[in-house]
């Protein structure tokens, strides 16, 4: 899909922008995001930027064989926007930049649709919640430049990102004697291990989130050109 871009869009004062002089520049940028940080949570209209919570993921895959099928669906995740930047550095030459961030809450509320046969057959849909505190998130951003009507505007082509989680609490909607069964499922396919349940939730997590933000950012950032984001001055 080939992107519309607009030149009839003015910076709106809230947008604090950082000149590439700027002696200061990765903490007067790590200032700007945390200035945003309330409007990009509520939305902005003017700028396509729907409301980043409640954050929506369609589907996340936790296994995909034809022993064990394993999804999180029309998950619901609140409280992003309690988060802090622990640092931020930006490349203007690679056009590349990283983010260490910490989320102090994360709530996910969602439907698991588990089909497994993997020693006892267990087939069930029902609601699921996962909680986690103090979850790190390191993010590398690339951007590229492309020149439309002679002005050079910038759009973000990559995400990487890695979800510190730590510990994550989960409650599954079942009824006793499916708690007893699920459990042992859960501890033969994932393993007692706590950290090897949360390696196999974690990078489907990460993949929609990143999607999604490579959206997000890019309906905000092709509203304006690269000389408007970023001027050369201090």
């Amino acid at each position: 899909m080939t992107a519309v871009y607009h030149t009839d869009v003015t910076i709106a004062s809230y947008i604090h922008v950082c000149g590439l002089r700027n002696p200061n520049l990765d903490k007067c940028i790590m200032d700007s995001i945390d200035n945003l940080k309330d409007l990009i949570c509520k939305g902005i209209p003017e700028l396509n930027s729907p409301p980043l919570v409640p954050f929506f993921i369609k589907q996340i895959t936790i296994s995909d064989t034809d022993n064990a099928k394993l999804y999180l669906k029309d998950a619901e995740i609140t409280e992003l926007c309690d988060f802090t930047i622990n640092s931020f550095h930006i490349d203007v030459d690679k056009l590349h930049f990283n983010i260490d961030l910490l989320f102090k809450h994360v709530r996910l509320n969602g439907t698991y649709d588990f089909d497994i046969k993997v020693l006892l057959p267990f087939v069930q849909k029902g609601s699921v919640y996962f909680t986690a505190d103090d979850m790190g998130a390191k993010a590398e951003i690339d951007m590229k430049l492309v020149t439309k009507n002679d002005k050079k505007y910038v759009y973000l082509s990559k995400i990487t990102l890695k979800l510190g989680l730590k510990k994550l609490n989960y409650i599954f909607d079942i009824n006793e004697n499916q708690s007893t069964q699920l459990n042992e499922i859960i501890s033969n396919f994932f393993g007692s291990n706590e950290e090897e349940f949360i390696s196999k939730v974690t990078p489907s997590i990460e993949e929609e989130i990143s999607k999604q933000i490579l959206t997000l950012g890019n309906n905000i950032v092709k509203q304006f050109t690269f000389d408007e984001l970023f001027p050369n001055r201090a």
